[in-house]
């Protein structure tokens, strides 16, 4: 029986790819304009991503059903018990494709494919499943004809008989083991390293190869796990009024009344070709940073200097609380609010503006590394969707410093060693160039590289020991810019240095004895990270006490450079006097807005805390309201041709 049972698995599962695959073509030739910008190459390359998407796809829902089948006991070749195995694998099929020709119907609406959003759709939502079955009747007859005849294709296949080879209990034991590998290396997507996600579908630096790659049915379980609601505040235009009214700026104009929070920048100069730099500092708080914390900690000597001598923000935030959450920040100028997702986790398959994609379009090179290891955050395949043509983790990066020798960092390779091989790299990039390079040394457990760089007492999971590796990626930070000053492209650089995210304070406050830390108003504190712009050659130097975050990044960048652009983001220039500063920030329990005016936290029930005298609260629930919609309507933001 096991050689009839293998047979009609690799039919069964022919037939299955077979069909994804048509419905693939479908979704191609429905929606062509959404893929012109693919070549013959990258169409194909898309496709067979796609086979790659449906295996696991197929596998992970019938994966239980093909364990049934060759577990190694004698009930399993029972004809009643194969039939009702084989019949169920096509029951699921069958749910399978109805949802991805939902989805293919649903991408004329959003132009990306679903997620966990339908779970949040109400009878009043224009896109709710139940009404486009109604309105595409003849689409669901079309799909229950096809299942009828899909349903012979496997009848034939299930009744057909095939050569038979009666085994021993021990063989057929070690057939079901191969068959458990096999089934957890499909559902995986890979034998080793992360399991297969939404970003690796993106193999072409392009939306339209994620889109014609991924299936509807891949991205609503892979986001399920997540639910999101729909939050109605307020009105809608009243909402989406409020929301405007933050974003109004003299710097950037709002272009189409579809894409309501899109804007173009305003160009008054020609474009500058200074090139940028973009450090983000893993857990790097203000607090522990004397130029911006006052604490005396005397750990960031190297950073201080270019904080003096640059143009530094006292008033910026991280946007979240974890590293993805402010590489998403900074990559797309959105903050991941609560109930959001991450690049990585399906935001990635919304329309949005990249700051690399933003940069190549003003002819500049590209280039992203980070001392973690590649496939840490997926940074590596994010990168390359935000438009950085070339991207380099710890495995790319030798060992050329002095760190010790008996110890390695947990996450990936030395900072040390990162700033080398950046250094290295941006000494073959062709001017103007864009780079992003992502610290890690400092990520708990806090690994000492030496003793050299043990002001304090050394303790892997203290303060402590967070402030020896601080000072240690001060010094490798210092390394990098002198090593920097002596390139010619330095005096035609603009260095932006800031963190991912805080770290704690800690509950021992004898910790605290000689600084001016604080315990109390953790809240808003938990949230400041340091921002500097260092270009000698360039800007000035002063400080600059506007309220920001990482999502300002991209249109300070813009403003900065007068590049031409549009963009969908929540934010604005930090060097525009003519905008509201203010701050969205989250974890997973509530969301928060700052501005002048104090701050508010809220967990879209209820107001937690708030500071502030004014209406603080509207404009929070405004923007999370219409963000939230536009960005499940996949019209935050539209690539202008």
């Amino acid at each position: 029986m096991i050689k009839e049972k293998i047979y009609k698995y690799i039919y069964l599962m022919i037939i299955s790819l077979t069909i994804l695959t048509l419905l693939r073509l479908i979704l191609f030739v429905s929606y062509e304009s959404d893929f012109s910008s693919l070549t013959t190459m990258e169409v194909i390359y898309s496709f067979l991503t796609g086979i790659r998407v449906d295996i696991v796809s197929i596998t992970t829902s019938i994966g239980i059903l093909v364990l049934l089948l060759f577990a190694p006991f004698k009930f399993t070749d029972n004809k009643l018990f194969l039939k009702v195995i084989y019949y169920s694998w096509f029951f699921v099929f069958s749910i399978i494709c109805f949802i991805i020709i939902a989805d293919i119907i649903y991408f004329q609406y959003v132009h990306r494919h679903m997620g966990n959003e339908v779970l949040a759709m109400n009878k009043d939502d224009n896109l709710l499943i139940i009404d486009m079955i109604i309105e595409y009747k003849y689409i669901m007859l079309s799909y229950l004809i096809a299942m009828y005849i899909v349903f012979k294709l496997f009848s034939n296949i299930i009744n057909k008989e095939f050569p038979t080879q009666s085994l021993g209990y021990a063989k057929r034991f070690g057939i079901f083991l191969l068959v458990l590998i096999f089934i957890v290396a499909n559902i995986r997507g890979k034998l080793t390293g992360k399991p297969f996600s939404i970003a690796d579908a993106f193999v072409i630096n392009k939306i339209a190869s994620g889109n014609l790659a991924l299936n509807g049915f891949y991205t609503f379980y892979r986001t399920i796990s997540k639910k999101q609601k729909l939050y109605k505040f307020y009105p809608y235009k009243e909402a989406l009024s409020t929301t405007k009214g933050l974003l109004k700026s003299n710097k950037f104009k709002f272009i189409d009344d579809k894409y309501p929070l899109q804007r173009q920048y305003i160009q008054k100069e020609k474009v500058k070709k200074h090139n940028v730099v973009i450090i983000l500092l893993e857990s790097w708080s203000s607090k522990y940073i004397d130029s911006f914390g006052n604490n005396n900690l005397k750990v960031t000597p190297n950073f201080d200097y270019l904080s003096k001598n640059g143009i530094s923000f006292p008033n910026f935030y991280a946007n979240g609380q974890r590293s993805i959450e402010g590489i998403t920040a900074i990559y797309t100028g959105i903050p991941v609010l609560t109930e959001f997702h991450s690049l990585g986790k399906g935001l990635e398959l919304s329309n949005l503006s990249y700051i690399g994609n933003i940069a190549k379009a003003n002819n500049y090179s590209t280039i992203a590394m980070q001392s973690s290891k590649g496939s840490s955050f997926r940074v590596g395949e994010i990168s390359k969707i935000a438009g950085f043509d070339e991207y380099y983790g710890a495995e790319d990066m030798p060992l050329l410093g002095d760190e010790d020798k008996n110890k390695k960092p947990k996450f990936g390779t030395w900072d040390g060693n990162m700033f080398k091989f950046l250094n290295f790299k941006l000494k073959t990039m062709k001017e103007p160039f864009l780079s992003f390079a992502f610290t890690a040394t400092t990520h708990a457990p806090f690994v000492s590289p030496g003793q050299r760089w043990e002001p304090y007492p050394h303790d892997k999971i203290n303060i402590f020991g967070f402030l020896n590796t601080l000072n240690y990626s001060d010094d490798m930070l210092g390394e990098f810019m002198e090593s920097a000053k002596k390139e010619p492209w330095f005096d035609n650089t603009i260095f932006i240095l800031t963190a991912d995210h805080t770290i704690g304070f800690g509950n021992d406050k004898n910790m605290f004895k000689n600084t001016n830390i604080k315990i109390e108003n953790r809240d808003l504190e938990n949230q400041r990270i340091p921002l500097v712009i260092y270009a000698p050659k360039i800007l000035k130097p002063k400080i600059i006490k506007k309220i920001g975050s990482q999502v300002d990044i991209i249109p300070t960048i813009i403003d900065l450079l007068s590049w031409n652009a549009s963009i969908g983001t929540l934010s604005n220039s930090l060097f525009d006097d003519s905008s509201n500063g203010f701050v969205l920030f989250s974890n997973s329990q509530y969301f928060g807005m700052v501005d002048n005016s104090g701050y508010v936290t809220h967990n879209l029930k209820n107001k937690l805390e708030s500071t502030s005298n004014e209406n603080i609260e509207k404009k929070a629930l405004s923007i999370y309201q219409v963000s939230s919609k536009l960005l499940r309507a996949n019209i935050l933001y539209k690539e202008m041709k």
